[in-house]
């Protein structure tokens, strides 16, 4: 019997390769983000192309609609859309605020793409060998008193501290659940280790209040996860006291700390833009827009124009300067979208948790990395900044990718 050569450029294999390389781009994509937007996009735009190439886009996409966090994505986006018909902006704001949202896109496309469970461990080792080698750069940097740039703490050489903690916060989570994994002595000591670096940069190097709150609260949820709501009490005591040992023991934790509570207590007779006391003007006066137009909102790219002619009229120093995001996704969310759109947003988030924490051990990691991104996300729009907000639909697409029971494709390893 003859055997049948397959063509070196047919379609399939074309496919299959582009299949591939979309696979291996995501976790590109993911692994660039806290560091480099250059780097990302042009990740993103060619993992697009290949997923495009591939011939699985309607498959793929028929996937992720079928999954429960899909589904509330879809109806997220629909909602988007008809907000932005009734919003009083012209169409480029529009399409601009539209695109915005973009990373969302991204969890849609590759929860149809990364249910093969080999392509889970995948980015997640990756990501963690490569958050490895850039903890011990930061720790090297810290060692030797190096300031990459006037603009730059010690120690920090991603996008800002904010990010680079964040993306530490990340590599720890999947560090906890993997420790609960069957490996070896050695590969177990080695997480350990990873773990270690990785709590060091965020309590001790980096000056990111962010990592300080995302780190306690989804940690306990992975623990919570992982051991059973039993032990819940023995979770939040061993939690508060490595918290207040890290307090006693950092002073850029205790400096941070300190500096936030005196920007709350005098942000009205500050002279000065603050961190929290700017944060505090974001929320009073986007809160008193919100309350006249609290079930539709202002639409889809209403923000800096509503919020920016607000406070003009209302302040003569820094409280009257323009705005485009309130610096918390809930509030942004809320004004723009009205409360269903809020509530449509927060859907979102408690489906694509519960869809998560089903999924041992990855689907748990990106459920926990989506709880850390939402509580800090009270503080920052993180759902759309770049750097955390590619950062978290990367690991939300991937780790919660389920297969459909009628999808009958056969992946290669």
């Amino acid at each position: 019997m003859a055997l049948i050569k397959k063509p070196m450029f047919s379609y399939s294999v074309v496919a299959e390769k582009s299949l591939l390389t979309c696979r291996y781009l995501a976790i590109i994509a993911a692994i660039a983000a806290p560091a480099s937007t250059a780097v990302t996009s042009a990740a993103c735009i060619a993992m697009l192309i290949t997923w495009l190439m591939s011939g699985h886009v309607w498959q793929s996409l028929k996937i992720s609609a079928g999954q429960p966090a899909g589904k509330i994505l879809l109806l997220f986006f629909a909602w988007l859309i008809i907000s932005s018909l009734y919003a009083d902006t012209d169409w480029t704001d529009k399409i601009s605020t539209l695109s915005s949202w973009k990373k969302l896109f991204y969890t849609f496309v590759l929860l149809g793409l990364f249910y093969p469970t080999q392509w889970k461990a995948r980015f997640v080792y990756y990501y963690l060998a490569a958050m490895s080698l850039a903890a011990v750069m930061a720790v090297t940097l810290w060692l030797l008193d190096i300031q990459l740039s006037p603009n730059r703490e010690i120690g920090i050489f991603m996008s800002n501290h904010s990010s680079q903690s964040l993306a530490f916060v990340v590599a720890a989570l999947c560090c906890i659940f993997l420790l609960k994994e069957s490996l070896s002595l050695w590969e177990k000591r080695l997480l350990v280790v990873m773990l270690a670096l990785f709590l060091f940069n965020i309590f001790f190097i980096s000056p990111s209040r962010s990592g300080y709150l995302a780190l306690p609260v989804a940690a306990v949820f992975a623990i919570v996860n992982l051991y059973g709501y039993k032990k819940l009490p023995h979770i939040l005591g061993i939690t508060a006291t490595a918290l207040l040992l890290a307090v006693l023991t950092s002073s850029t934790l205790q400096q941070r700390i300190k500096l936030g509570w005196e920007e709350k207590t005098n942000y009205q007779t500050s002279e000065d833009i603050t961190s929290i006391g700017i944060r505090v003007i974001f929320a009073q006066n986007t809160l008193e827009l919100i309350q006249q137009k609290p079930w539709l909102g202002y639409g889809t790219s209403s923000f800096k124009n509503t919020y920016s002619a607000h406070v003009a009229a209302k302040y003569q120093d820094w409280r009257g300067a323009p705005a485009s995001d309130p610096h918390n996704q809930y509030l942004f969310v809320w004004l723009e979208n009205g409360l269903i759109g809020l509530l449509i947003f927060l859907a979102y988030i408690y489906t694509a948790i519960r869809q998560g924490a089903t999924q041992q051990p990855y689907g748990a990691m990106g459920a926990s990395v989506l709880v850390a991104i939402a509580v800090v996300s009270l503080f920052n729009s993180n759902f759309k900044t770049f750097p955390e907000g590619h950062l978290l639909a990367f690991f939300v697409g991937c780790l919660l990718a389920q297969q459909s029971a009628n999808n009958t494709e056969k992946d290669s390893a």
